[in-house]
């Protein structure tokens, strides 16, 4: 990662992120064109190992190389091999055939259920990635995002989560997103990390995330925000605590 110095706030177009947002949930979108104009290579790995007893389905996630802009790429870290693909992580076996794992580039692994699609997964060549799935009725969601180096990036996604950083944000002219109708709640974990939660219109459940955030002020090489949200109907909100408890045991 290249390290953020300040000359990033000069060269990120101030009118980008100029004004500040107002937080409205809404329901994603679900999007065809991007699965028909994005590469996505879907490839079986193996099983990986949890704690010893449970085993599950694991594939790597090949997307449009953002460097070099020819062939594909991926990131298969920590399952270099199905050998090597062991997650501590407390999953019962009654679950066992309800979830695959996603080695994303530029997010890591993650759980999400064994029917599920992947819409978008995409990665810059600053290390700035995201992905979207959906399940196959489109009726539910994972949204993840990470902004790796990218300090504008970071720092005004993180305004929403961590209102302490907003002026700071403002001041480097990164702007801001802010909850004024009170939507959010947050359960402040620590300086870095938040449990989130809100009510999307007419949706019937709530949706349910963590958000990460870490700058140079807390010896941090690099500015960086990440974030992982789950919407998903009442029937299925059993699995929400498990695609969550892993994305924070494998960040």
């Amino acid at each position: 990662m290249i390290k953020t110095t300040l000359l990033m706030s000069i060269l990120l177009p101030s009118m980008c992120f100029a004004n500040v947002e107002t937080f409205k949930p809404e329901f994603p979108k679900f999007d065809h064109t991007q699965q028909n104009t994005q590469t996505t290579k879907v490839e079986y790995l193996g099983f990986a190992t949890l704690n010893a007893q449970v085993k599950i389905p694991t594939y790597v996630v090949s997307i449009d190389n953002p460097f070099s802009g020819d062939g594909l790429f991926n990131d298969i870290a920590p399952c270099t091999t199905a050998k090597t693909c062991q997650f501590n992580f407390n999953l019962p076996k009654a679950y066992e055939t309800q979830f695959k794992i996603l080695l994303l580039s530029g997010i890591g692994p993650v759980l999400v259920p064994q029917d599920w699609n992947i819409i978008r997964s995409s990665m810059g060549a600053s290390g700035v990635a995201s992905a979207q799935l959906f399940s196959p009725d489109q009726q539910e969601v994972i949204t993840i995002d990470n902004t790796a180096s990218c300090a504008g990036c970071g720092m005004h996604q993180a305004t929403l989560y961590f209102p302490e950083i907003l002026k700071k944000s403002l001041k480097y002219e990164f702007g801001a997103i802010q909850d004024k109708n009170k939507f959010l709640n947050l359960v402040k974990v620590n300086k870095h990390k938040v449990y989130f939660s809100y009510q999307i219109p007419h949706y019937p459940n709530k949706t349910h995330g963590i958000a990460y955030y870490a700058d140079e002020d807390d010896g941090n090489a690099y500015t960086n925000f990440q974030k992982i949200e789950v919407s998903l109907k009442p029937e299925h909100k059993e699995l929400t605590r498990y695609i969550l408890n892993f994305y924070q045991s494998t960040h």
